[in-house]
């Protein structure tokens, strides 16, 4: 995976274990190969494509295989089946990929891959970051806590069928594209679109938040108490204030924002300055504005907390949001 937005595409056949060790470390992490009869030899064929902050491959493991990371990918990953059998161990689960059956999970925390032969599957990971960036933007609040992806997915019908079908197809619009054409623009959004059909589809620790209900129109103190966030953006303001100038008890406020926003008033006028702070950086046309400005632009007076609260938030530091903008 890079930062920057490019495709690039590699590609390996009948490769022994030396050479699979070599892709495997140019294209996602270095890993330790081995045979799982260990009388036999590996012959594996696999093509890999890289845009941006997301990957996707694909290929055939003839000979079985097992897999460990010695640095795991700090990713989720997407496997489709089309033929044999996978298994993934890590984070207390162990999962299953078989035709018929998705697997989605986060690879930094698998110990081990175990290919057996004739296996083939279509693989795309994103990036932890762009996962935690699309998430909070799905629920209008930070991603404090680990998302907790393992999960096993019906992909013969529903949800299933159509994450699998999406899938087949950036690999089908890739794999035609000559050699330097690839249109890496239009291709990041693809792979966007399909991380948001799993967000809102594979279980994990998120999944009731993104399914409630919408909720009907929000009160006119609420509105009210907003519009007075918006007006102080900059300003260290309490909630008693809030409350104040939107008319309301800060009983009141809290409930309303529990019920409407899943959060608090601070949370949420926290969330409105990280994501203020996030468009300036996102301009890319501040060279001579730093850091440490846009956040006291934006209220926060400790540079380093701004940067932890960032990071929890968008899944990235400022500084790498500035660099990838530049970049």
């Amino acid at each position: 995976m890079t930062g920057n937005l490019h495709a690039s595409r590699s590609c390996i056949f009948d490769a022994d274990v030396d050479e699979l060790r070599e892709h495997y470390a140019n294209t996602l992490k270095p890993v330790r190969v081995s045979p799982i009869d260990r009388s036999s030899t590996i012959s594996v064929e696999d093509t890999h494509f890289s845009v941006g902050e997301f990957d996707i491959w694909s290929g055939l493991c003839q000979s079985g295989m097992e897999i460990n990371f010695s640095e795991p990918p700090d990713a989720y990953a997407l496997y489709v089946p089309i033929t044999g059998a996978m298994e993934m161990d890590g984070g207390g689960h162990q999962l299953t990929s078989a035709p018929g059956t998705l697997l989605a999970a986060d690879l930094s925390k698998a110990n081990l891959l175990r290919l057996h032969s004739e296996r083939s599957h279509i693989g795309i990971a994103f990036s932890r970051q762009s996962v935690t960036r699309q998430l909070s933007e799905l629920l209008c609040s930070p991603v404090i806590h680990d998302i907790e992806l393992f999960a096993e997915y019906d992909a013969r019908s529903g949800a299933g069928a159509k994450l699998a079908a999406m899938a087949q197809l950036l690999w089908d619009s890739l794999i035609s594209e000559p050699a330097g054409t690839i249109s890496a623009r239009s291709t990041e959004f693809f792979f966007r679109t399909i991380m948001v059909a799993l967000l809102e589809n594979v279980p994990h620790r998120y999944s009731a938040l993104l399914e409630r209900p919408v909720s009907p129109a929000m009160p006119r103190q609420m509105k009210r108490a907003i519009d007075y966030m918006m007006a102080n953006i900059a300003t260290a303001v309490s909630v008693d204030e809030i409350a104040r100038d939107a008319g309301v008890s800060v009983r009141a406020l809290q409930a309303a924002f529990k019920q409407f926003k899943n959060t608090t008033p601070l949370h949420y006028l926290r969330q409105l300055r990280l994501e203020g702070a996030r468009k300036n950086l996102l301009l890319g046309r501040q060279d001579g504005v730093s850091i440490s400005d846009i956040a006291r632009q934006w209220g926060f007076t400790h540079v380093g907390r701004f940067s932890i609260l960032y990071r929890e938030t968008f899944g990235e530091m400022p500084t790498e949001t500035r660099r990838f903008t530049r970049g």
